[in-house]
C-alpha cells in the first residue's frame, strides 16, 4: 500500500511541474482534496488527482483535473500557460 500524502489546509497548490501557484488546500481527508481558486471557488478533487505533496506544496495531475478546473486555472495565468505541455 502507497503512503498517504500529507496534505494540509494553507498549503500551495501547483499543477504538474509548474512553478505557478493556482490555489490553495482547503482541508483534505483520505479520499479528496478540497481546493480554492482565487475568485473561481471551490474544487473537490480525489486524492488519486494529486501528483505530489512536499513542503507544503501539493502538485496535481493536470490530466486528472475536471474541465472546469482547468479552465479556471487558465484562465489565472492567461496565454502564459501552456495547456499543451501538461
Amino acid at each position: 500500500m502507497a503512503p498517504v500524502l500529507r496534505i494540509e489546509a494553507g498549503d500551495d497548490v501547483f499543477v504538474d511541474d509548474s512553478e505557478q501557484i493556482v490555489g490553495h488546500v482547503r482541508r483534505a481527508n483520505l479520499r479528496e482534496v478540497f481546493i480554492f481558486i482565487e475568485e473561481h471557488g471551490d474544487f473537490v478533487l480525489p486524492r488519486s488527482a494529486v501528483k505530489s505533496a512536499v513542503n507544503s506544496q501539493v502538485v496535481l495531475y493536470c490530466g486528472k483535473l475536471p474541465l472546469r478546473m482547468r479552465a479556471s486555472i487558465g484562465h489565472l495565468h492567461g496565454e502564459a500557460y501552456d495547456w499543451d505541455t501538461h
